[in-house]
């Protein structure tokens, strides 16, 4: 039994040692999946109900849901292109971290947090407006599709999936800092103590 322990305790102990050794590349590798993820899921956003809404008298409804749409897919667009500029500059990867890596993570996690806002804003009032709108079941049968809720319940687990990530991101930013501060500073000792 005490093998067993021991053996799963240094599992375990590898497996921290790993995600220590990779912290930056699993960071940027959500931010990737998380940021890419939001931006397909405004392109497919008023799927459900756009042709089926905009057949119908719900004008207000399907033009508020529009704006939103093409609001936010715009901000998934700027997530996107600030993932490709992290990629380019390295940050993923890169030892020493610029005044550019510095700027792209502060901007990516204010684009996951805005981008979260305003989905969680967006999803509370459209979400009663949609659920309120007047829309004949025919009109789903025709379609081929039923009245669903689907896309305002994944646009809320996404928002708080992002933020999550936003915070990872702050954090591991001030952890990427710290150490690097610490790097310089044993660097210079070392110096130091040479010269001497």
């Amino acid at each position: 039994m005490k093998n067993i322990v021991k053996t799963i305790g240094h599992v375990f102990k590898q497996i921290g040692h790993w995600i220590i050794d990779h912290i930056q590349g699993i960071t940027f590798a959500v931010f990737i999946v998380v940021m890419a993820g939001f931006y397909v899921y405004t392109l497919g956003y008023s799927t459900n109900w756009a042709t089926i809404v905009s057949e119908t008298r719900e004008k207000e409804f399907f033009l508020a849901s529009q704006q939103v749409n093409r609001t936010l897919s715009q901000i998934g667009f700027i997530g996107v292109v600030l993932m490709l500029l992290g990629i380019a500059s390295q940050s993923h990867k890169r030892k020493t971290y610029f005044l550019s890596n510095i700027v792209l993570s502060i901007f990516s996690s204010i684009v996951l947090l805005v981008s979260s806002a305003l989905t969680l804003y967006y999803n509370s009032v459209l979400e009663p407006m949609y659920r309120n709108a007047n829309i004949p079941d025919t009109l789903y049968i025709i379609r081929r599709t039923t009245k669903n809720y689907k896309m305002f319940d994944i646009g809320n687990t996404l928002s708080i999936v992002m933020i999550v990530v936003a915070i990872w991101m702050i954090l591991f930013l001030v952890y990427k800092l710290k150490v690097q501060k610490n790097r310089a500073v044993e660097i210079k000792k070392a110096v130091e103590n040479y010269e001497h």
